[in-house]
């Protein structure tokens, strides 16, 4: 990924080592400036820096939209006419840093002050929370509906299957996290139950929240390779807990 910015004299480039992130992935990349002018210009305070926003306010420019969380700045205060110089920066994504979305995402911002220019980033979820997305519609329909950033980690929106078992089930929030390297899910159903505590029996809908946690050891077989069987149970357990809830209201 490349961008280029004028503030004259000085010519800004960037590049990066990728088109998209995965949470835990680090984001390396190169940031040049070249002088144009006649004389010495100051860096003092330039370089670049790994800024979330939501992008509407970004698009309207407005002021404090960006929110820098880390930075590297050029080591030389000024440079001299007709020089070109570079700053190499890598600012690792931290395994629970939003993920881009409809609303917001994460911007390379750089030039002086970290704010004369900004590249939009594209950062999505660790590949556990996928896979397990995956496993949800493989081996139980749930479709995915919608992916957002969570207050603390990323939130998948499923449609449950139309099948009778899961009929009570309106929808599903699986909101992923990491514990270090332990891997927690948050199962949030949104379930109908009849309400008999009027003269009219009428349908209601409630939030159930269940909550599961995995090791390392529990949810991976290798690097690369997830463990399908406890992951299947794990995610069976949630929903006969569902089942069993329902059926004793």
């Amino acid at each position: 990924m490349k961008g280029t910015f004028f503030s004259k004299p000085l010519e800004w480039n960037i590049e990066t080592n990728g088109e998209s992130w995965l949470q835990g992935q680090w984001l390396e990349g190169v940031l040049k400036v070249r002088n144009h002018g006649t004389g010495p210009v100051d860096l003092t305070g330039s370089g670049v820096g790994l800024s979330l926003a939501e992008m509407k306010k970004v698009h309207t420019r407005k002021d404090g939209a960006l929110k820098i969380e880390r930075s590297t700045f050029f080591s030389d205060s000024e440079i001299m006419a007709g020089a070109e110089i570079e700053l190499k920066f890598s600012f690792l994504i931290d395994a629970n840093s939003a993920v881009s979305d409809k609303k917001s995402t994460y911007y390379l911002t750089y030039g002086n002050k970290l704010t004369e220019a900004q590249l939009q980033l594209k950062i999505e979820p660790m590949a556990i929370f996928s896979k397990i997305a995956g496993l949800l519609d493989t081996f139980y329909r749930f479709k995915l509906k919608e992916l957002r950033a969570a207050k603390k980690g990323v939130e998948f929106k499923f449609i449950p299957p139309s099948s009778k078992e899961m009929a009570t089930i309106e929808s599903l929030s699986l909101i992923f996290f990491m514990n270090k390297e332990n891997l927690h899910m948050t199962f949030d159903f949104l379930v109908k139950k009849l309400d008999t505590s009027s003269v009219i029996t009428k349908l209601k809908k409630e939030s159930v929240v269940i909550e599961k946690s995995l090791s390392a050891s529990e949810y991976a077989l290798g690097r690369e390779l997830i463990n399908q069987d406890q992951l299947l149970k794990t995610i069976g357990d949630a929903l006969k807990e569902i089942k069993v809830g329902h059926a004793s209201s």
